[in-house]
């Protein structure tokens, strides 16, 4: 199997982005339209978070929070781990892609180009890096 980069999957998908300021109503309808679980969060070209539908359930919905009043700088992840979009697919996963997050930001020369989510990555990629994660951790194991 050959190694597949994050520009491979990516391909040329539209970057779906809000302001901060945007209320949680506006993005859950843009996220709605757009057929995506994800928007990134962005002022003046600079990258400050990431806001999934489910930020917006968990920390907004459920904690009472309204919609019609409520930022996406309230409840967005900030700062969030991003990858290189020349990155292997690997890279994705070894930076917890699908057990702490399920979007990460994708840059080019430091410049937002994407969002990869969890489930854009072939499921055979994360097959054999969860067989290699289990490998390495009984390896590590033999050793103590």
């Amino acid at each position: 199997m050959t190694s597949t980069s994050i520009r491979t999957i990516l391909g040329n998908r539209p970057v779906h982005e809000v302001t901060p300021e945007t209320r949680l109503r506006a993005v859950a309808r843009q996220m709605a339209e757009q057929r995506v679980g994800a928007v990134a969060i962005v002022q003046d070209n600079a990258l400050l978070g990431v806001l999934s539908e489910r930020d917006i359930v968990f920390r907004a919905v459920a904690q009472g929070l309204s919609v019609d009043d409520t930022e996406a700088r309230a409840v967005m992840t900030p700062d969030p781990v991003t990858l290189d979009i020349d990155a292997p697919v690997s890279e994705a996963l070894a930076r917890h892609l699908g057990d702490a997050f399920r979007h990460l930001p994708v840059l080019e020369e430091g410049r937002l180009v994407g969002l990869l989510s969890y489930r854009d990555i072939p499921a055979e990629y994360v097959m054999m890096f969860e067989h290699f994660r289990e490998m390495s951790a009984a390896r590590a194991d033999e050793g103590t």
